[in-house]
Order: C-alpha cells, then structure tokens, then sequence
C-alpha cells in the first residue's frame, strides 16, 4: 500500500477532511503530525524528516504544503523527490497543491508513486453537515456557499458567525437575510462576483453588485480599475486558450489563481476579443470623463452596466 499521497487542492478544509481521513483508512494510532510549506522549505527538508528516526511515535505524518514545484518538471525539487519515492521510508508523506503539470513524465512519477486526492470537497455538503440543530433552505445553503465563493474555510468561519446570531431563536432558521446582514465579503471577492456578472450580461445582479461594492468603496474610480484590471485578464485568458496555453501555464503567467482560470475560461466565451476590447475602451473612457470633470463616475458606470 502506498504511503504517499498528493492531494489536489488549496482549500484547507479539504486538505485537513483529507489527511483525516488518510490517517484513519490507514488504522495509525501512535503518530506525529508534522507541517511544511513550500517555497519557506525545501523538498530536502521533508525527506530529511521522512528518514529521520521517529523519538516521539511510531510514525511520522509529514505534509508539505503548497507545493508549486509538481508543475515544473525541470525543477530540482522533482529530481530529488523522484529518488525518494524510489526507495521512501515507513513514514507517510502528503504533498498539496492547487494543480499538477501535465507533462507526462510528472504524470508517470506521481502515478507510479502515489496515491492522487482530487475531488474537492461540496460546499453545499459541508455546510449541510455542520448546521448541527440549526435549519437552512436548500436555496440558502447554495446562496451561501457562492456568497463565500465556494471557500470552505471562509464558510466554517462564517457558519459560525450564524449559528451564533441565531443562538437564541427558537426555531433556529438562518435565512438569506442573515447572511447579508452577518456574513462579510472582501472588496476582491465582490469585484470577482461582478465581473462575473458583467462576463455573463446579468445586467440586475451586476448593478445590484455595484451598489453593495459602492457602499464599502465610496470611490467609483477605484471599483472602475479593479473591474478594467479583471476584463484584462478576460482577454488575456481568451488570447491565451486560443494559443492552447494550459490553465496551469495561464496561472502562472498571469499571477491569477486556477479557479479564477477557470471562470474566466468559461466566461470568455461570452465575448468576443473586439466586445472585450471595447469593455476595456469604454472603461477607459469613464475613468477619463471622471477624472477631467465631464461626468460622474458612478453615473457613467451604472450606465455602462445598462448597456451590457
């Protein structure tokens, strides 16, 4: 039986559900759970760990986190894991990542050597499995799992946040309503929802986005530019995919996380490049009419959110 595993993902919840659940299937009583994380630690550092003689238990389970080196397959760190996992030690080692390279030769050294984890845990079964006595309509916990944009960590969080409002109440019932009174949303979080919308010509959810934006970020010009900054990398996805870049090699190029890849590979087909390049103008053009005093911004924008 294989005692390494690499699971595919950045969500906590998942890596921690995961690792749990390693630790049972495997019957293992008596051991010692010890972290690293990639780039701060070399794969040197783990493998020293994996072959070190366990003092405090019987065996060690070692997780290297992030671990961007598996897309990368001149990288030192594949080399010197290939010779590990060629004679590795009684230990289990667990490596996370977001994605894994598509080269071949990645493929067949993970393949041969360990076990791959990547089905990422539901949000919506998460949420339904940690209400305990409280009561959710299935239309709220989907409302809630895309309020948190599918982040199983920020949900628990946020959960808890619930149940703690509706402690006193006594039927328990968490409503939509509490969820935009008591659930926060980061500034990027609600950009992300935005351009989302405006990608899909939802023309009521993206003014109904700009107003909630607008009322945390009282200056329109800086909601213009984030949303002139996500249409960029619309249009660079699009020219991208058309080149048959792979999302793994569009996220790095980018800087932009998979899952944002993945949305925005979905979303741009919504548009043309000539349409994004226009978005892109027109955003332009508010933001100079703004600035140069021929108009309001926000006026100009929910007008542009009209044309959509």
């Amino acid at each position: 039986m294989k005692n390494n595993y690499i699971i595919v993902s950045n969500d906590k919840i998942t890596i921690d559900t995961r690792v749990k659940k390693i630790i049972e299937e495997k019957k293992i009583t008596d051991y010692e759970l010890i972290k690293y994380t990639y780039p701060d630690n070399s794969i040197d550092d783990v493998i020293e760990e994996l072959n070190t003689y366990n003092f405090l238990a019987n065996t060690k389970v070692v997780i290297f986190l992030e671990c961007s080196f598996l897309n990368k397959e001149s990288d030192k760190s594949i080399k010197n894991l290939k010779k590990y996992l060629e004679i590795p030690s009684e230990n289990i080692l667990i490596m996370t990542n977001d994605i894994l390279s598509d080269s071949k030769d990645i493929k067949e050294l993970i393949s041969k050597n360990t076990e791959v984890l990547d089905n990422k845990i539901s949000s919506e079964v998460l949420i339904k499995n940690n209400l305990e006595n409280y009561k959710m309509e299935n239309k709220t916990v989907k409302y809630l799992a895309e309020y948190c944009l599918y982040n199983n960590e920020k949900i628990i969080n946020e959960l808890e946040k619930l149940k703690c409002y509706k402690y006193s109440e006594s039927d328990k019932n968490i409503s939509i309503e509490d969820i935009n009174l008591i659930v926060m949303r980061d500034y990027d979080d609600d950009i992300f929802d935005l351009v989302n919308a405006i990608a899909t010509r939802n023309k009521n959810k993206a003014i109904d986005l700009y107003k909630r934006i607008s009322r945390k970020e009282k200056d329109s010009i800086n909601i213009i530019a984030s949303v002139s900054g996500s249409i960029r990398n619309l249009f660079s996805v699009k020219i991208l995919l058309e080149r048959k870049t792979k999302p793994n090699e569009i996220s790095n190029i980018l800087g932009i996380k998979p899952y944002a890849v993945q949305i925005a590979s979905e979303n741009c087909n919504n548009y043309s490049k000539k349409k994004l390049l226009y978005l892109l103008d027109t955003l332009a053009d508010i933001d100079y009419k703004s600035k140069s005093g021929n108009g309001k911004s926000n006026s100009l924008f929910e007008m542009f959110l009209l044309e959509l």
